[in-house]
């Protein structure tokens, strides 16, 4: 699965977003600012994407192979 990190931070926010939404609306009963709302989304977004950095950081690279040395004459 090759989809972009944007991409499923993207997804992530807007599910956040709902889930807060209707919790504030229905559940609570409160009524919060909207622009408390999309900061908290647009730190979630940030988040999935800092931590997706942070994870390939750290995992270990399939491009590391056997180094290639030259032990003849160079061909040049």
């Amino acid at each position: 699965m090759s989809t972009s990190i944007f991409i499923t931070g993207f997804s992530v926010a807007i599910i956040y977003l709902l889930f807060k939404f209707i919790e504030m609306r229905f559940i609570l009963k409160e009524n919060k600012p909207l622009k408390i709302l999309f900061r908290d989304t647009l730190i979630v977004y940030l988040s999935v994407i800092i931590g997706d950095f942070v994870i390939n950081q750290w995992s270990p690279s399939s491009s590391i192979g056997e180094t290639q040395i030259f032990t003849n004459t160079p061909e040049f």
